[in-house]
């Protein structure tokens, strides 16, 4: 199923959300998708959704524009720094690489219950070995900002 992405308005009076304000959403089940709304404070109050499956608070920010540079991922990918491989961030870069056929896992090793793939790329002469990162609440929050701040830049 397919949740619709917001669309930076109130579902209701249909006012752009300013930055720096809160703004409230709700998901509820529909047919074939997931139904997104969302609502300013004002209309919130106001509102009474039925049978909503969740509902949060979105503090709209300035947006940024994310960028998915691989020569950047390359760089990263062979900077030779022996501490790259250990780092979460360097692991999802790996991924998405592999999902985009430019990389591939040549080996999986389990050491004293750590995991570790190796990932090459013949071509640029790549060959690195990554740590499977153990993902806690905490290092995912984390991870979240290293790739918002990795592939984003401000929008002008």
């Amino acid at each position: 199923m397919k949740i619709d992405r917001p669309r930076g308005i109130c579902h209701t009076c249909q006012e752009p959300f300013k930055s720096g304000t809160t703004y409230n959403s709700t998901l509820q089940i529909a047919a074939e998708s997931w139904v997104r709304r969302d609502y300013c404070e004002k209309c919130w109050k106001q509102q009474s959704p039925e049978e909503v499956i969740a509902e949060w608070k979105v503090k709209v920010e300035k947006k940024k524009k994310h960028v998915l540079s691989e020569s950047a991922i390359w760089q990263v990918l062979k900077s030779g720094n022996p501490d790259i491989g250990t780092k979460p961030l360097t692991y999802i870069l790996c991924l998405m690489m592999a999902r985009k056929r430019k990389l591939r896992v040549t080996k999986t090793l389990t050491k004293k219950g750590q995991e570790f793939q190796t990932y090459s790329n013949i071509s640029r002469k790549i060959e690195i070995t990554v740590t499977v990162p153990n993902l806690t609440p905490v290092a995912f929050q984390k991870l979240q900002r290293e790739m918002d701040d990795f592939f984003s830049s401000d929008e002008s």
